[in-house]
């Protein structure tokens, strides 16, 4: 039966919208650290997630010993700064990828959930929120946009007006796991995202931008580049995991 399923989950990543609402409710969510079913992440994997902690970088988050790391030293972000509930590995880091690569759409409710319990501790500056935009093309192909789905909880449960269009991809890029450099992955998104309204005008406006992790940032400059071009005050990128210098572009 595993192996079975197993297969089956490559067929989910295929299925339109509906179809994977019926397949998440006749297979229920299974546990990614423990195979425990009923949620993504059962009680007792939660409980030893990888938190991250400081020391890490004011602004990227990426752990370290140092107040700013070398590259956000070199050159300041658009972005004001990153923060995340937890480290890209373990049961969080399977649990992404099955979210975002593995069709289980199911999942949004309880990771965004994760994500707006944690802002609720950590307060960022946030008049509205928004999600990392996907192509329409890969999100026909995916079915949902994750982000979408995580950046709705954190949205709906602590307040905040949530801006479905407000950013869009303006051209396609290559998956940042095909890339090999550091130059590359900036080079890969930079100046994907655009406003879908060129003559928005976000003055004074505190802008949240979410997303399920952050690995070199690259993608989040390319929201924040946007949201401060039209006047944006702050912008924040909020995910729920930080990748920690040894896994990039996934």
């Amino acid at each position: 039966m595993a192996d079975w399923r197993k297969g089956f989950g490559s067929l989910k990543g295929l299925l339109a919208q509906g179809g994977r609402g019926l397949i998440d409710a006749v297979y229920p969510l299974e546990c990614v650290g423990c195979g425990k079913a009923g949620r993504v992440i059962c009680d007792r994997c939660y409980a030893g997630l990888p938190a991250l902690s400081p020391p890490f970088c004011e602004i990227c988050a990426v752990p370290g010993d140092f107040i700013r790391c070398p590259p956000c030293q070199d050159a300041t972000p658009s972005f004001d700064g990153i923060r995340a509930p937890f480290l890209y590995a373990g049961a969080m880091r399977q649990a992404v990828l099955a979210f975002k690569y593995g069709g289980t759409r199911a999942a949004g409710p309880q990771l965004g959930g994760m994500l707006a319990e944690y802002l609720r501790g950590h307060p960022l500056p946030g008049d509205l929120a928004v999600a990392v935009p996907m192509h329409p093309r890969r999100q026909r192909e995916r079915g949902y946009n994750q982000a979408e789905l995580l950046a709705r909880e954190v949205s709906g449960r602590n307040g905040l007006e949530y801006r479905r269009d407000l950013l869009v991809r303006s051209r396609q890029v290559a998956p940042q796991a095909g890339t090999a450099t550091a130059a590359e992955r900036a080079t890969n998104v930079a100046g994907s995202v655009a406003l879908q309204d060129d003559g928005c005008d976000l003055a004074g406006v505190s802008v949240i931008v979410v997303d399920d992790v952050a690995t070199t940032g690259n993608t989040l400059e390319a929201c924040a580049a946007a949201l401060k071009e039209a006047g944006a005050q702050s912008v924040w990128g909020l995910t729920l995991a930080i990748a920690d210098g040894r896994r990039r572009g996934e």
